[in-house]
């Protein structure tokens, strides 16, 4: 049976949600008509197919579609042949043609047939394309069957004037993450900050959540940080290599901001940090399973010329996303043993350290109010 009570009709007060809601598979369902049909699909950024031909497969549509440049203007395609239903392409690349390596049909890059070896008459058979919207050169798949939501709307905040453009910028690398956890718990702690001094001693280094601003809109919240010019009493070895290199980059002047982190509602995230720009977005796949699928974007001089302060960057990132999984596999597997054993719990929220996670809760509960 579904339940998910957790507003006070009277009242309108909201409260963190029960326990059930992150391991019930019914819930799930529910979510992924109530919410994840609504919202536009995130597929990539400009930057991963900059010139003509350039092609990428979109691990977030399990391969089934690429992005690709015809002459500057941005396709969403079908990967899958019309013929007998073949992926074609994969990972990135440049091409001049779409070709099926079963048979060599062959598609232009806008998706339409332009050869089918030997049959006489070409068939009326075009890849299936795919309506998208780009904001910021941010490519999203818009749906078919809810109004546009105004995602541009939801990234115009004070603190990212200035920075939402990636000129000078380009991809470095894709990274995906598998996670046994309800997607919810994702971005719970992704939201607060309350846990950074306890359990993330190097990120801790780097920034000093102390003086943690934010800024929330309707389906998105932001959270600023100041770089911490003092070291903390404790770090880590790879954050302190990473933090050096960041002073070095600088000429030993400190950055403007530790680090940015947005969150788009439900499920796309961008990060700033000192010369990198990291674009994330989560695939609920299960009721306890999620993807996070992962892009660096990095100053084109670095890539070329400073590929140590790439990896110790990346290094530093994979730490505290190493972090973060115990944290959310704890979460995990608490509220299943208390979901397991028919006990409700839950605690109060740390003000400002949790305000985001608060103001997620809001926005799901309104979302999902029809079924509460």
């Amino acid at each position: 049976m579904l339940k998910l009570k957790s507003v006070d009709s009277k009242t309108k007060a909201y409260s963190q949600l029960p326990v059930h809601s992150y391991v019930d598979p019914s819930i799930f369902e529910v979510e992924k008509k109530v919410i994840f049909e609504k919202y536009p699909k995130y597929l990539g950024h400009r930057l991963m197919v900059p010139q003509h031909g350039d092609y990428q497969v979109l691990d977030s549509l399990n391969q089934s579609a690429i992005l690709v440049n015809n002459q500057g203007k941005i396709n969403l395609l079908s990967n899958i042949c019309r013929h007998r239903q073949a992926l074609m392409l994969q990972n990135r690349g440049s091409t001049s043609h779409i070709v099926c390596p079963l048979h060599r049909w062959t598609y232009g890059l806008n998706g339409k047939l332009e050869g089918a070896p030997y049959f006489k008459e070409k068939p009326c058979l075009s890849l299936e394309s795919f309506p998208t919207e780009q904001i910021y050169d941010l490519i999203f798949k818009k749906s078919q069957n809810q109004p546009s939501m105004n995602i541009k709307a939801a990234m115009e905040f004070n603190q990212l004037n200035h920075i939402l453009n990636f000129e000078a910028y380009k991809l470095n690398n894709i990274k995906i993450d598998h996670y046994d956890f309800n997607w919810k718990t994702f971005i719970e702690v992704y939201l607060e900050d309350y846990h950074v001094w306890a359990f993330h001693p190097g990120l801790n280094n780097l920034v000093n959540c102390d003086d943690l601003t934010w800024e929330f809109k309707s389906f998105s919240s932001i959270q600023k940080v100041p770089f911490r010019e003092k070291n903390h009493s404790q770090s880590s070895q790879i954050y302190d290599i990473w933090k050096s290199k960041i002073k070095k980059h600088g000429d030993d002047s400190n950055p403007p901001f530790g680090a940015i982190w947005l969150t788009i509602y439900p499920f796309f995230m961008i990060e700033w940090y000192p010369n990198v720009i990291i674009v994330s977005h989560l695939i609920p796949d299960e009721v306890d399973h999620c993807r996070n699928i992962i892009e660096f974007y990095y100053p084109e001089e670095i890539i070329l010329f400073d590929q140590d302060y790439i990896a110790s960057q990346q290094a530093a990132y994979n730490e505290t996303a190493i972090e973060d999984k115990i944290i959310c596999e704890k979460m995990h597997e608490g509220r299943r043993l208390l979901c397991k054993n028919n006990w409700e719990d839950i605690g109060p929220y740390q003000e400002p350290f949790e305000d985001g996670l608060k103001h997620f809760h809001q926005w799901y509960q309104v979302e999902m109010s029809s079924f509460l």
